[in-house]
């Protein structure tokens, strides 16, 4: 074989060894990485938020396929999401955390897909997927605050086994829940009082009422009743009538409820990055359907417990999910 045949040969070897190299690293996902932008926008910088972003940061860049590149927004949100775009930075998608973030949001003129986290569902269903940001099919999606009703009525019934009657306050934001209450009413064989506030009611008034006939008050999130001005004289009416509160956040139980079922952030930041990444890994990007929280917990206040010990017959192992 002469020189010119052998540095041939190498040659096209060579050409094969680059040809080879050059399809496994465009067909190699590992290799050629997504580029994705997400804006999370939070409604305030306290320390909840906080831990919702560093836990929604942590779910987001253990994906190694796609390179993904987060902006914190918590102030001056359409202003700052338009120095963004100025800046050449587009979002691909969106998540909002909290009300005050949804508010705002649905004020854009963008088409980015939005995931809403941290707000009541009621919230989301009376004021944000109505909006004329949300109509538009596939735009909007939510993870909830709350807990679904079933799943309260499920712990509450294994919490208070002995319990017949069950007191419930309804706001404007909140009375769209009222059908699922009596569902779930008919279904654990609890008698539920439902006292209906309209605007210019007193809450404090209504819980006085529902504490004397019924036998636990539980708070449904509403941001008409259950505020800074009505928490303390709500919780005031159960503590004459010494029947327990049930609650829907930590805050409930160390200002005096019995119990609280709820979210942490950060269980709320996990699945709302688990909703993105859906997305993102669905053909068209498409969002999923609005979910209630997947993870939760119960916690107990020991001292209410205590001081309801001889009225009450309590199951402390509700805090065991």
């Amino acid at each position: 074989m002469s020189v010119m045949d052998k540095i041939q040969q190498r040659f096209c070897s060579a050409c094969l060894l680059i040809f080879l190299y050059i399809s496994l690293t465009l067909s190699n996902p590992a290799q050629a990485k997504d580029n994705i932008n997400i804006v999370v926008v939070l409604s305030k910088n306290t320390h909840p938020y906080q831990q919702f972003h560093k836990q929604l940061e942590a779910t987001l860049i253990s994906d190694e396929q796609r390179s993904i590149k987060i902006f914190v927004i918590h102030s001056d949100i359409i202003e700052s999401i338009s120095e963004l775009s100025d800046s050449g930075i587009n979002p691909d998608f969106i998540i909002a955390a909290g009300t005050r973030a949804a508010q705002e949001l649905i004020k854009l003129e963008t088409s980015t897909p939005i995931i809403f986290s941290l707000l009541p569902g009621s919230s989301y269903q009376n004021n944000i997927q109505n909006s004329r940001y949300c109509r538009i099919k596939n735009r909007c999606s939510a993870v909830y605050l709350e807990q679904p009703i079933d799943r309260q009525f499920l712990i509450i019934k294994k919490g208070l086994p002995d319990i017949r009657s069950l007191g419930i306050i309804l706001g404007p934001s909140s009375a769209i829940m009222r059908n699922s209450i009596l569902r779930a009413e008919k279904k654990y064989g609890i008698d539920v009082r439902i006292e209906l506030a309209e605007k210019g009611n007193n809450p404090i008034i209504l819980a006085d009422s529902l504490s004397k006939t019924s036998e636990a008050l539980l708070a449904i999130p509403d941001p008409d009743i259950y505020n800074r001005r009505t928490a303390k004289g709500i919780l005031i009416s159960t503590y004459k009538y010494q029947i327990p509160l049930i609650g829907y956040s930590h805050g409930f139980v160390h200002a005096g409820a019995l119990f609280s079922i709820y979210s942490t952030p950060e269980q709320i930041a996990s699945q709302t990055g688990m909703m993105l990444m859906q997305a993102i890994l669905s053909s068209q990007k498409e969002l999923p359907l609005p979910e209630y929280p997947h993870a939760y917990t119960v916690e107990i206040n020991p001292a209410v417990m205590r001081s309801l010990r001889s009225r009450i017959n309590f199951d402390k192992s509700i805090s065991d999910n």
